[in-house]
């Protein structure tokens, strides 16, 4: 009998004789157990064959068949579940889905056919879901979790993830590796291999086969590239994949000791730079700068000076050319002398600038661009004089209106304190203005809106002397006697209920003012006066008209009164008594005042002076003018209406509210009543639908039609201003304006004596140093990318431009040159192109000044080698030494995984890569 040792060797050794070496035992297992379940399903066919030709019951060979073809489905899968790379649990949960599904199979042959479908228990569905749920873990675990998820991590091993040392993954540059081989018996040995990633490739491939590819070249490659056959230094032509010519300086053992600065764009430019080279080379000098220093070149027989600092780089260029070297050491003193007192002047977008002129000092608007946006109407006797215009212009530009001219518009300002506004026509012409002003804004609209909205209804009249005019306030009627310049001579004293009402009153007035009497007190007086219903009544007035007493009650008879009366002159013995047989005027007095009224004959008051006076004879004057224009017309005063009038020669108007409120006056006099007229009728025409605009210190006005401009005008209308450019739009000048009122108060106040440094922000900050003539005297040779830097430059610059001394770059120098990671050198021409740079880093000057030495020497001796294959580099990387593999382009192929502190050690990794890596074999992993 066999032992179970003997028959799993036996196990192994068919399965390496028929299928091939197994990487673990569980692929020989899984084999094996495959090929069962592919025998047991033979055998469950030919049963049922069988079976079915003996005349067998149909459930005795269904019921072999089945639990056959389940046995051998199950462990099929299960044998690939063993072939394929799972882990440990995925063999677990295979071993899970196993048994669940024999026991399917069990219960099949328990319940078949008794309790199957429709017979018995009908356990068909429990045992069927049994059976599938075995088949799903398997089938799951081996395709559909990983087809699924995308993830064959969790029950599916990586290839080789476990296997492979972590060098050949990527993961580490050395570490070991037990490699495990049979021996001339057939016995297995093993030995320990020590791994070391020597190289690298510079790019990654997309797919498999283009890495595959890329080993294949490097391999062809690697072994007859170049560098071993190098018996001194030599400078080494190529042709880039772009086309583009470059050159390298490399020493007899192939590192590289300085490469071109610019590529060339055919093998003739590249020869003539190496030409260059080896005859400049070795005789050029070393050029320092300490700080700055000035340097001038020709350039096409013109001379250019630039301002270099130690890093060379062009803080302040000549803005032209000279004739000679000594123009253009001229232009350079003389931009010293004006950069370092010139003032900055930062514009964001616009600038003030104060002018001399030989009318007075005067003032302009300018761009960015230095383009004259606009100029001062006016000169000032000095600059102080014009600064101060605009220091008060500024603010007041910011909220400026802006208006149309020929769009007639309501102009609101402020005098003092005190609001008003004008009527600005089609014409540019002031039609009207109110004649009064306004504690407030809200106040000074109203009135524009109470003329707006009464002026095309309102009628025109001309008051000759004097006129009634009955007006309404509310619901109650009123009535008032005035002149010509508007002045009331008497009003009523009480509301009536109609205008017939106060047209009656206006009547009572005139036929009690005809008969009337004077009455001047030269003491005080006692009256006995019939009231308005016949009762009788007195009263005592002092000599100024003031009332002292009143009877208080009602008497029947006049002699009744008279006796209540005679009570109270026992003490006032000197009164006179005065009896009113006829309405009476009195002169009266009132806290230093003088005025008048009308008593009736009844006593009552129907009259009165509606002003005051200083004096006496005012007061009387003013009574008798009343007396005089008794018999005046009367008009009512429903709506409002312009008023005519003369003054001295000319015709004016006036437009009267019906409470007698005056709202507007014309701006200029007519000479006639027609024109006059005329005058109103055009002003009705644009009043209602005028715009209405708030004028401050200072607004804009623009105007045109064809060509579009704008100005500047004061709170007076006069020309502060004038717009230098003109627009072709309405809507260009707007923006414009918006623009330069927008920027107003950030604008700077300037003026160029000798020289201003302007500042400007283009693709960059830069600068420019302009003389009052903008003639630009230098400008920056580097921009900055914010303000502050480029200030920061400018303060820098003006500290060294004192102190620069001179640099002559010769047809070629050399020119130590700041890295980050230590110092190197390059060659430059007379020009300041660079030529050649250092294809090395040191820790100090000293290093690089010896690198300037050692390539001096080698230059001479140095051939010129075209590249028309693979070769080797050394490289001085500042970390230390590094090789590199380039192919027939200069583009790189592979290099070392690491640097060597000597250029030996790098040079012997190179040596064993090119012996090796030919006959080197390839393995992927994941």
């Amino acid at each position: 009998m066999a032992s179970p040792g003997n028959f799993n060797d036996t196990l192994y050794r068919l399965y390496e004789h028929y299928v091939g070496e197994p990487e673990s035992s569980k692929d020989v297992y899984g084999y094996w157990v495959f090929i069962l379940g592919c025998l047991i399903a033979f055998v469950g066919l030919v049963a049922f064959l069988v079976m079915y030709g003996g005349g067998a019951m149909e459930t005795d060979y269904i019921k072999v068949a089945g639990i056959l073809g389940m046995i051998a489905l199950t462990l099929c899968l299960f044998g690939i579940v063993l072939m394929l790379p799972v882990r440990k649990r995925g063999i677990q949960a295979s071993v899970l889905g196993m048994l669940i599904a024999f026991a399917g199979v069990s219960s099949f042959g328990i319940v078949y056919p008794d309790d199957w479908r429709m017979y018995g228990g009908d356990y068909t569905i429990p045992v069927i879901t049994t059976y599938a749920a075995g088949i799903a873990v398997l089938a799951g675990i081996t395709a559909l979790i990983p087809a699924i998820t995308g993830q064959k991590g969790k029950y599916v091993a990586e290839e080789g993830a476990t296997e492979d040392p972590p060098v050949l993954t990527g993961d580490a540059l050395d570490g070991a590796q037990f490699a495990a081989f049979r021996d001339e018996d057939g016995d297995w040995q093993w030995r320990i291999l020590h791994l070391e990633a020597l190289a690298a490739s510079m790019e990654g491939s997309l797919t498999r086969p283009d890495a595959e590819a890329d080993i294949e070249a490097v391999k062809s490659e690697i072994g007859s590239a170049g560098l071993m056959e190098l018996t001194t230094s030599a400078f080494r032509l190529y042709e880039t994949a772009d086309g583009e010519w470059q050159w390298t300086l490399v020493r007899e053992d192939g590192s590289v000791v300085a490469r071109c600065g610019d590529a060339f764009a055919d093998r003739d430019g590249a020869e003539e730079a190496v030409s260059f080279l080896k005859d400049r080379g070795p005789v050029a000098d070393v050029i320092e700068i300490e700080d700055a220093a000035f340097n001038y070149y020709e350039e096409r027989d013109r001379w250019h000076w630039q301002l270099l600092d130690d890093e060379r780089r062009a803080l302040a260029v000549s803005p032209t050319d000279y004739g000679s070297k000594a123009d253009a050491e001229a232009g350079a003193s003389s931009f010293v002398e004006d950069f370092e007192d010139a003032g900055l002047l930062s514009m964001d977008e616009v600038g003030i600038e104060l002018l001399d002129t030989h009318e007075g000092w005067t003032w302009r608007v300018v761009d960015t661009d230095d383009v004259e946006l606009a100029t001062a109407e006016d000169a000032y006797d000095s600059r102080r004089d014009a600064e101060a215009a605009v220091e008060a212009l500024l603010p007041a530009l910011e909220e400026a209106a802006v208006t149309v001219a020929g769009e007639p518009t309501y102009e609101l300002f402020t005098a003092g304190h005190e609001w008003r506004w004008r009527l600005v026509g089609r014409n540019e012409r002031v039609v009207a203005r109110n004649p009064n002003t306004a504690g407030t804004y809200q106040e000074i609209e109203e009135t524009t809106d109470r003329f707006a909205e009464n002026v095309e209804d309102a009628d025109v009249f001309e008051i000759d002397g004097a006129r009634y005019e009955r007006y309404r306030i509310g619901e109650d009627w009123r009535w008032r006697l005035v002149t010509e310049d508007r002045s009331v001579i008497a009003a009523s004293t009480e509301p009536h209920q109609s205008a017939d009402a106060a047209q009656a009153a206006i009547e009572r007035m005139r036929e009690q003012a005809d008969e009337a009497d004077l009455i001047e007190f030269e003491q005080s007086a006692f009256q006995v006066y019939e009231a308005d219903q016949g009762e009788w009544r007195w009263r005592l007035i002092d000599e100024d008209g003031n009332v002292l007493a009143d009877s208080g009650a009602e008497h029947g008879s006049k002699s009744e009164a008279a006796e209540a009366m005679m009570t109270l002159k026992e003490q006032a013995p000197n009164a006179e008594l005065l009896e009113i047989e006829t309405a009476a005027f009195e002169l009266f007095v009132d806290d230093g005042d003088w005025g008048w009224r009308l008593i009736d004959d009844g006593g009552k008051l129907i009259a009165e002076d509606p002003g005051s006076h200083p004096t006496r004879g005012a007061a009387r004057q003013a009574m008798d003018q009343l007396v005089e224009n008794l018999d005046t017309e009367s008009r009512t005063m429903e709506a409002a209406a312009f008023q005519t009038y003369v003054s001295g020669d000319d015709w004016n108007w006036r437009f009267v509210l019906p409470d007698g409120t005056v709202v507007a006056e014309n701006e200029e006099a007519a000479s006639t009543r027609d024109q006059i007229e005329s005058e109103i009728e055009r002003i009705r025409a644009v009043a209602s639908s005028a715009g209405r605009s708030r004028i401050g210190d200072v607004f804009v006005q623009i105007y045109g039609s064809d060509a579009w401009r704008f100005r500047l005008l004061d709170r007076d209308r006069t020309p502060v201003a004038t717009g230098a450019d003109t627009y072709d739009d309405r809507d260009a000048v707007h923006e414009a304006v918006d623009e330069l009122t927008s920027a107003a108060s950030e604008a700077p106040i300037f003026q160029i004596e000798d020289a201003v440094i302007r500042l400007t922000n283009g693709s960059g900050w830069s600068w420019e140093l302009i003389d009052s003539d903008r003639t630009v005297l230098g400008r920056s040779g580097i921009t900055a990318e914010s303000r502050e830097t480029a200030t920061e430059l400018i303060d820098e610059l003006r500290h060294l431009a004192p102190l620069a001394g001179r640099v002559d770059f010769d047809v070629a120098s050399y020119e130590l040159v700041s890295r980050e990671s230590g110092w190197s050198w390059r060659l430059i021409d007379e020009n300041g192109a660079v030529v050649a740079e250092c294809a090395e880093l040191f820790e100090t000057t000293d290093g690089a000044r010896s690198s300037i030495e050692d390539t001096r020497d080698l230059i001479p001796s140095a051939s010129i080698l075209e590249i028309d294959g693979v070769s080797f580099e050394l490289h001085d990387s500042g970390d230390g030494w590094v090789w590199r593999l380039v192919d027939e382009h200069g583009e790189t192929m592979s290099e070392s995984t690491k640097s060597y502190q000597h250029r030996t050690d790098a040079r012997e990794a190179m040596t064993a890569v090119k012996v090796h890596a030919p006959d080197g074999w390839i393995e992927f992993t994941e």
